[in-house]
């Protein structure tokens, strides 16, 4: 919940941040950018907070080890929410929120991670799929949402999993795969990422395709196809990389996504069209 009252900040020299305040008791940062524009982070450990106020540069402290690693709000000077409407990013996700937020608040976009129980259609269309899990997201949210999903195909079994990837785990185990690949010469595997925004009335799409192979033999530890996927311009299964990221994988592709997503929606800003 947003801090209810003023929060004493610390003026800083800074070129992007002009003060920095801590509340130790609720573990919340509140940090006033140029422009006049304030923010709240949640959940921040106070050791962050005290490295934070002896960094050598304040701006480069807070892209490394602050932006895209807690949840925020947007506040007004006086310590309430703002009244600008926050975009709902509909994920369980929270590193894909994370990773998302991190694209945007640069551009001064307010966007919160909601948790709701969306229906996703079964479809070989990727992006019908993730479309309609935006109007449903819209629906249950009742203000503008973003969604992500991704459709992996592995090409030797003609797209599957496909929109059945979240139930994989149920019904596979690793060597269940590798089994359905024996005699398999083409061990590619392709996945679609697709973010979608949508406000009631427009949807837009940003997607990207990317490939790996499926390796011979199970490696790391973690969900049944992330233990066989090495992303191509890699040597490490999915699972490898999440054990050395602490169970999440910034990925290029994300990234990318987040960046073009953020672009688009400041000029809709900038144009007042949303």
């Amino acid at each position: 919940m947003p801090y209810n009252g003023l929060m004493q900040r610390i003026p800083v020299e800074s070129s992007d941040i002009v003060a920095i305040g801590y509340d130790a008791k609720d573990r919340i940062l509140e940090i006033e950018f140029k422009e006049g524009r304030v923010y709240q982070y949640y959940d921040v450990e106070s050791p962050i907070y005290d490295r934070f106020m002896k960094a050598d540069s304040y701006g480069s402290y807070f892209y490394a080890f602050v932006n895209g690693h807690y949840r925020y709000k947007r506040i007004e000077q006086n310590g309430k929410p703002s009244e600008h409407q926050q975009l709902a990013y509909v994920t369980g996700n929270k590193s894909k929120y994370l990773e998302l937020a991190a694209a945007c608040q640069p551009l001064g976009i307010d966007i919160e991670q909601v948790v709701l129980p969306v229906d996703e259609i079964q479809d070989h269309d990727p992006e019908k799929i993730a479309v309609h899990k935006a109007k449903e997201a819209y629906r249950l949210a009742r203000r503008p949402v973003v969604v992500n999903d991704s459709y992996w195909n592995i090409l030797a079994l003609r797209g599957f999993p496909g929109a059945f990837m979240r139930y994989i785990d149920e019904w596979f185990k690793p060597e269940d795969i590798l089994r359905l690949m024996e005699g398999k010469t083409d061990r590619t595997i392709t996945c679609t990422e697709t973010l979608v925004y949508y406000d009631g009335k427009r949807s837009k799409l940003f997607n990207q395709v990317f490939s790996g192979r499926i390796v011979a033999e199970p490696r790391g530890e973690g969900k049944t196809l992330q233990k066989l996927i090495v992303l191509e311009g890699d040597d490490r299964t999915i699972a490898e990389i999440h054990a050395e990221h602490n169970g999440t994988y910034h990925g290029t592709f994300a990234n990318q996504l987040g960046r073009d997503f953020a672009k688009w929606y400041h000029m809709q800003q900038r144009l007042k069209l949303v």
